[in-house]
């Protein structure tokens, strides 16, 4: 009998020492949306989820990420559906998190995320963006008081490469995308290298990207630690995706 107790003493001290705090990481459902992330068959990949995971096996936790549309997103994170959300930003979705207080890691990346011209209409007037793309569910913020006032039409796509292939066959005036990402698919589709550019003459929006988390402030300080800790290991893995 003393043998078997201690067997099983054994085998519960194993469970508790193996057995992982599991968080639900917010993520965007986007298909595309490399070099950062792609969402496709339950399957969500890129640099966002390495960074991820690297992180998470920093610590022994396992992360399980729950990929949402951007248009609900925000609304299930506020709601508790998801424990952390990345990434995410101190000026985003600020009516729905007005009355929460949430907390906010330390810059990950910088973004920019503006319109994409082909070469020979770089810096063309602001009024000669009339017909303005971008892919369904991303909100083009510094143009929405034109296309309310019906001065900019919207055209949405699915993907960013159809975006991209509006955009050079003339079908929108300019595509409103992130730079990094839009850049990643021309140079998938094998269109030269500034052929198609950002037009930073128009209104466009600088910002970074962090985790947030509402009930869990000790993973953010945990967090901004593993970026000072791995610094050399984050930007190897930045090299890799040829992010910044």
């Amino acid at each position: 009998m003393k043998r078997l107790w201690a067997l099983l003493l054994i085998m519960s001290i194993s469970v508790s020492v193996n057995a992982k705090t599991t968080y639900i990481i917010g993520v965007q459902s986007f298909s595309q949306y490399y070099p950062f992330s792609a969402y496709s068959s339950r399957n969500y990949s890129g640099f966002n989820r390495e960074l991820l995971d690297m992180f998470a096996n920093e610590h022994h936790y396992r992360f399980v990420y729950k990929a949402l549309p951007l248009t609900s997103l925000p609304s299930r994170f506020v709601d508790g559906v998801v424990d952390l959300k990345y990434p995410d930003s101190p000026d985003w979705d600020l009516d729905i998190k007005k009355d929460i207080n949430v907390v906010y890691s330390d810059p990950v990346i910088d973004y920019i995320d503006g319109v994409m011209v082909i070469d020979q209409n770089y810096g063309q007037p602001l009024d000669q963006l009339q017909l303005l793309g971008t892919v369904a569910g991303f909100t083009p913020e510094p143009y929405q008081s034109r296309i309310r006032s019906g001065r900019i039409r919207l055209n949405e796509s699915y993907k960013y490469d159809s975006l991209m292939m509006k955009l050079v066959s003339g079908r929108v005036d300019g595509g409103y995308a992130n730079i990094a990402v839009a850049q990643f698919y021309l140079d998938q589709m094998g269109f030269k290298k500034g052929s198609v550019r950002f037009d930073d003459t128009l209104p466009h929006v600088k910002g970074t990207r962090r985790l947030s988390t509402i009930h869990h402030p000790k993973l953010i300080d945990e967090f901004n630690q593993f970026l000072i800790d791995k610094k050399e290991a984050i930007s190897a893995l930045k090299a890799r995706y040829r992010i910044e």
